[in-house]
């Protein structure tokens, strides 16, 4: 689809994303010192890294978890650095919260997103694939869609609020023979020039945000005219149970009550999950200058279902066959388990 790649430029022998992350302080260009410090040119602040990954959060979140997620990536990569991707998508998975079933499910899903993404390209995701620029993917998780564009010969990068998460997602990236452009950073503070990126993606991320207003917002900066922005999203007032707890029941609940619900039934933390309805996303979007939009009822896809036990396999089908008739469209968007969201940037 697309014979342009371009390639990264190298200092001190390491990659350094063509120049893309910029200083959060200052926004000057980064040098590479070595595989675990990054520097400014401009204002000469030191930024850690992982793998050459530079940390680019700058303090701006939990300090204390910031810090844990970065020596824990520290030791995250030295473990897995001999391991098959199945073993690191499961180490990376091995979570108190997962039940084993659980754990094998996410996996399946992770090893099995780039091809899911691949199939979406001539759907909603067109916009997104279309152009020769470079495309952004904001909550990046473990990798498979950055997998994915990569394979059609488009540049792409990637940013994640957990460092953990991107030393994944470089395995999962240089084991499809891709090229890493990742860095660590929060999506309500990117560390990249204004109207630099052609198309920002957004999987099941935004809904961890902590402002979804500064996030849109700083979308639309670093996107050029005419670029595009897509978001797909668990819907808050969904009739199916929440997707990371799965529970029934927590998005129906006032914002206030949630967290203290998932404590009671699961004893589970519910601090940073925040699940946007259609016409609360649809709001933040008209309170934003410059973007055009649509919401989309997209169909459950058919890979995910083939994971799914039978019950709720059966359930899915039945809702795809649901979705194929439009006078159901407002209902589907209001009770649906997700939806998408494509907008583009008009000035």
């Amino acid at each position: 689809m697309h014979e342009h790649k371009e390639q990264g430029s190298v200092l001190n022998g390491r990659e350094n994303s063509d120049g893309l992350w910029r200083c959060p302080k200052c926004w000057g260009e980064l040098d590479v010192i070595s595989n675990e410090s990054i520097r400014c040119q401009l204002c000469h602040e030191n930024y850690p890294a992982v793998e050459g990954i530079p940390d680019l959060r700058m303090g701006k979140g939990d300090a204390l978890w910031e810090e844990q997620d970065l020596q824990l990536a520290q030791r995250y990569s030295t473990e897995v650095q001999k391991e098959s991707l199945e073993t690191v998508m499961e180490q990376l998975s091995d979570r108190p919260e997962n039940t084993q079933e659980t754990q094998v499910m996410r996996v399946k899903q992770i090893l099995g997103a780039p091809s899911k993404f691949l199939r979406q390209f001539d759907g909603w995701l067109k916009p997104c694939v279309s152009g020769d620029g470079l495309l952004l993917d904001i909550g990046c998780g473990s990798g498979g869609f950055l997998v994915a564009t990569e394979s059609i010969g488009l540049g792409a990068a990637g940013i994640d609020a957990s460092m953990t998460n991107l030393i994944a997602a470089k395995r999962m990236i240089e084991v499809h023979g891709g090229t890493a452009r990742l860095a660590c950073a929060y999506a309500e503070s990117l560390p990249i020039e204004s109207g630099k990126i052609s198309a920002v993606t957004m999987n099941d991320s935004i809904e961890h945000v902590t402002s979804v207003r500064t996030t849109i917002a700083e979308a639309c900066r670093v996107l050029k005219i005419e670029g595009h922005l897509a978001i797909s999203t668990p819907n808050r007032f969904s009739l199916t149970r929440e997707p990371h707890v799965l529970i029934w029941g927590v998005g129906w609940l006032p914002r206030r009550f949630q967290a203290r619900y998932v404590r009671w039934r699961i004893a589970q933390a519910y601090d940073h999950t925040r699940l946007m309805s259609t016409w609360e996303l649809s709001r933040e979007f008209k309170r934003q200058d410059g973007f055009s939009f649509e919401l989309i009822v997209p169909l459950v896809p058919k890979e995910e279902i083939e994971n799914f036990p039978p019950v709720r396999a059966a359930l899915a089908n039945l809702y795809n066959r649901i979705c194929q008739w439009r006078i159901l469209r407002p209902i589907l968007l209001f009770i649906g388990p997700f939806y998408q969201v494509s907008a583009r940037r008009i000035a």
